[in-house]
C-alpha cells in the first residue's frame, strides 16, 4: 500500500548549543496534508529514515525512564480512534520531555520536531524527527541572487519511530518473547551516549536484545538481496559465507557485529562494471537490511544458537551424536566429510591418528576374549 498520512505537526525546541534553552514554539492544529509543501517535507523525512547515513538502532522503551513519553504512546496507541487533538496531546507530550532533557544537556542544540502518524505495507508508525535549517540561495524575479532559509531533509538529526502493530504484539508476548521482540527504532549517534543523546533518552528509548532475530535476518536476507538480483545472484552463496565467517570472528571475540562491516564485505562482490554505482547498490544493501521488514540494526551481538545452525550440521539420537562445520561436507571423494546420496552414508575421510587410535581402542573393548586367552 502507499503511505497514508493520518496526522502530521511540527514544533520548535528553541535551544542554541552551551545556551539557555527557551520556551518551546508549539503549533496549535495539524498541518494540512494537502499543501504540497508539506507533503514533500513528510515525504522526505520518511523516505530517508534507514538510508545511509540515517541508519537505525531497533528496540523498545526502557524498563526504567523517567520519561512519562512512553506511558503516554501506550495510552494514545490503546485508543479506539485517534484524533487531531490526541495527536497533538502525544506530541506535547514528546516535547514536554525533549524540552527537559535539552535544558539539562549544556551541548545540545534545537530544531524543528516533526511529528507524523502514517501507515503503509509495514503498518501504522509515529515517527518524531528533528531537522535542521540551512542557509541557501535563490534567484528573485529579477534574477538577483538572495539568501534562503530553508530545511535541512538531506539526513535526519535524530528521529524515532515506533510500530503500532509490533508494540501491541510486545504487550500480549510473554516474558521470554519479549527478548526477541523490538517495537522502536531511533537514530542518534553512539545510541544516546552523545551529548544530542537527550533526544532517545527523552523519549525512553533503549536499544533492543532481539540478538537472534538479528542474526538470522542477516543470514537469510543478505543472502536473499544477491539472489533476488541477476548480475549479483552468482555470488550469493560465496557472500553468505564471508558474513558466516565475520559473524563467528565476531562471536568469538565477544563483539558486536556491524552493519557497516557487513556492507564492506558485501562490496566485494559488486561487479567491476558498478564503479560508478557501487555507493548507490551499497546504500540500497544497508536499507533493506535496515529496513522495518527486516529489521537488522546498526550492532547487535551475534546470537550463537542461531549461527551455529547456518554454520554447523548437528544431530542427537540415543546412541550417537554428530556436529560439523558446513564447509567440511561435500559430495566428492575428497570432501572431509563426504555424503554419499546412492547409498545414504556419510563417511568421514582423513581421520587423525589420535581419532583411529581411540576408535580401535574402544572395538578391542568389545571383542570377547578367546577360550585360549582367558586359560
Amino acid at each position: 500500500m502507499d503511505t497514508k498520512i493520518n496526522f502530521a505537526v511540527v514544533h520548535e525546541l528553541i535551544k542554541e548549543q552551551h545556551k539557555a534553552i527557551q520556551e518551546s514554539n508549539i503549533r496549535p492544529n495539524v498541518l494540512d496534508i494537502t499543501i504540497p509543501a508539506v507533503d514533500k517535507l513528510i515525504v522526505g523525512a520518511t523516505s530517508i529514515y534507514g538510508r545511509k547515513n540515517n541508519t537505525a538502532h531497533y528496540g523498545t522503551f526502557a524498563a526504567k525512564t523517567a520519561s512519562d513519553f512512553p506511558n503516554d504512546f501506550s495510552s494514545y496507541a490503546s485508543l479506539a480512534s485517534h484524533t487531531e487533538k490526541s495527536f497533538l496531546e502525544i506530541t506535547s507530550s514528546a516535547m514536554v520531555e525533549l524540552y527537559d532533557q535539552a535544558k539539562s544537556a549544556h551541548a545540545s542544540s534545537g530544531g524543528y520536531i516533526l511529528f507524523i502518524d502514517y501507515e503503509n505495507a509495514q503498518g501504522r508508525f509515529l515517527m518524531t524527527s528533528m531537522l535542521k535549517k540551512k542557509d541557501g540561495l535563490r534567484l528573485n524575479e529579477n534574477l538577483v541572487p538572495e539568501e534562503l532559509i530553508e530545511l535541512d531533509l538531506s539526513s535526519l538529526y535524530h528521529a524515532a519511530r515506533i510500530s503500532f502493530k509490533r508494540f501491541a504484539e510486545y504487550k500480549n508476548a510473554s516474558e521470554s518473547e519479549k527478548h526477541e521482540l523490538n517495537y522502536l527504532s531511533f537514530l542518534s549517534q553512539n545510541a544516546g551516549r552523545s551529548a544530542a543523546g537527550y533526544f532517545v533518552t527523552a523519549l525512553g528509548c533503549a536499544l533492543g536484545t532481539a540478538s537472534s532475530t538479528a542474526t538470522k535476518n542477516l543470514i537469510i536476507e543478505s543472502a536473499k538481496f544477491f539472489r533476488d538480483r541477476p548480475d549479483l545472484k552468482k555470488h550469493r552463496l560465496a557472500v553468505k559465507d564471508d558474513i558466516l565467517r565475520y559473524l563467528e570472528k565476531q562471536k568469538d571475540a565477544q563483539e558486536s557485529a556491524k552493519l557497516s562491516e557487513i556492507e564492506h564485505i558485501a562490496r566485494a562482490y559488486f561487479p567491476a562494471s558498478y564503479d560508478g554505482q557501487a555507493d548507490d547498490l551499497a546504500d540500497e544493501f544497508t536499507s533493506y537490511l535496515n529496513s522495518e521488514a527486516v529489521g537488522v540494526p546498526v550492532e547487535f551481538p551475534v546470537n550463537k544458537s542461531v549461527l551455529d545452525k547456518h554454520t554447523h550440521i548437528f544431530y542427537k539420537s540415543e546412541n550417537w551424536q554428530l556436529k560439523f562445520d558446513r564447509d567440511a561436507l561435500g559430495t566428492g571423494i575428497g570432501a572431509e566429510i563426504r555424503f554419499i546420496k546412492e547409498s545414504n552414508q556419510l563417511v568421514i575421510n582423513n581421520l587423525p591418528t589420535d581419532v583411529i587410535t581411540l576408535i580401535q581402542e574402544a572395538l578391542a573393548d568389545r571383542t570377547e576374549p578367546t577360550d585360549s586367552a582367558s586359560k
